[in-house]
């Protein structure tokens, strides 16, 4: 009987002194609490993308026919495969999420604004494809080199078709993203220029990989002034 409950006191008071030190400390709990309000600031970004992915892959697998409107222009022809660019290309899904993270830290109201923003032009995006079913051609421009870039970029043509481009999503949701870093963190000027020339090498990574047409570009650019210049109108709060 001693031993179990000398096991018992044992357990519990381990149990105590790992609460003590590990789970009540005043560091873990804000912790805690910065994790909390990341999340729910985060929430209607995460709704919105559950609903959203189904829609986008549904959109996407739709063949209207075969009733394609062929984006191109004699630009496009100009502007070469450049395969290192793949690298911003691929840093563009952990640029969003990481900044996402840093501004909803750094502000609620601003958070829900990029967000908003990021919904705008994703919904946009879906009437745009289901009402001009859009296609590219360029992948044919694609040279037979052998690297690891190239074979990257192979492996992305593979898994992600060329149909509904335009507008960019690359490009417009990279905007929304660095435009929402400018608006919460104004004070750090060297984050927003490592921020920008990310972004810019993200846009033009889109054309030297054939992945978008530079009409894609410009009408991911045009769509986004609009929609920024109405948050804009948004006086936010801290």
């Amino acid at each position: 009987m001693r031993s179990v409950s000398g096991q018992s006191h044992a357990g519990t008071l381990r149990i105590l002194i790992i609460r003590s030190f590990v789970l009540d400390t005043p560091e873990n709990k804000s912790l805690t609490k910065k994790i909390l309000y990341v999340v729910v600031t985060l929430l209607p970004m995460a709704i919105y993308m559950a609903i959203y992915m189904p829609v986008f892959f549904w959109v996407e697998s739709l063949d209207h026919g075969g009733n394609f409107h062929i984006i191109h222009t004699a630009i496009d022809d100009m502007i070469p495969v450049v395969e290192v660019f793949i690298i911003p290309y691929a840093l563009w899904l952990p640029y969003l999420c990481i900044s996402m993270i840093a501004i909803a830290v750094r502000s609620r109201s601003i958070s829900r604004k990029t967000s908003y923003m990021l919904m705008a032009g994703m919904t946009l995006f879906i009437i745009i494809s289901l009402v001009y079913p859009n296609m590219l051609e360029l992948r044919a421009a694609i040279p037979d080199r052998e690297n690891i870039f190239m074979d990257l970029i192979i492996y992305l043509h593979t898994i992600d078709t060329p149909t509904d481009v335009l507008p960019s999503l690359h490009v417009y949701d990279a905007l929304v993203v660095a435009a929402g870093l400018h608006m919460a963190f104004k004070d750090k000027k060297l984050l927003l220029v490592l921020s920008d020339i990310l972004v810019v090498l993200i846009i033009l990574s889109t054309m030297f990989i054939k992945q978008h047409s530079i009409i894609d570009v410009i009408s991911a650019v045009v769509m986004f002034i609009p929609v920024l210049a109405a948050a804009l109108l948004i006086k936010a709060k801290k």
